[in-house]
């Protein structure tokens, strides 16, 4: 994410659009994710390799700051669900897991569609301060 002190036009074009939809009170920085997957296991000298390889390639410490963080895989957290559960129930977790990739499939598509609108008021904030 941008330091504070960054100026963040896209995250305040974001924040407007979204006081005239009426979601007030609500304010955002927008910046930039990686998602990585690790092989083996996830050990503390391996998340400070990743640490490392943030701060040297993936974020501009200049003016980023960035956050490491573990989350499960979908398929660890369905095998968790599921560890007792007999052969039927099994058949059950695989078809949530296909919701699961649905509802994210539906956030990206909302993430784009805002990062469209985002776009489309800088650019009209930009004809009009012309």
């Amino acid at each position: 994410m941008p330091k504070p002190e960054i100026l963040d036009p896209q995250g305040k074009a974001v924040t407007g659009a979204l006081a005239r939809l009426g979601f007030a009170g609500i304010s955002v920085r927008q910046g930039k994710r990686f998602e990585l997957e690790l092989d083996g296991e996830v050990t503390e000298e391996r998340l400070a390799e990743v640490r490392r390889a943030a701060e040297t390639l993936l974020a501009n410490t200049v003016i980023e700051t960035f956050e490491v963080r573990v989350e499960p895989t979908p398929e660890l957290a369905a095998e968790d669900d599921h560890a007792g559960d007999d052969a039927a129930e099994e058949d059950g977790a695989e078809e949530d897991g296909a919701e699961e990739d649905g509802a994210e499939e539906d956030r990206a598509e909302e993430d784009r569609a805002e990062e469209d609108r985002a776009e489309e008021e800088e650019a009209e904030l930009a004809t009009q301060a012309r």
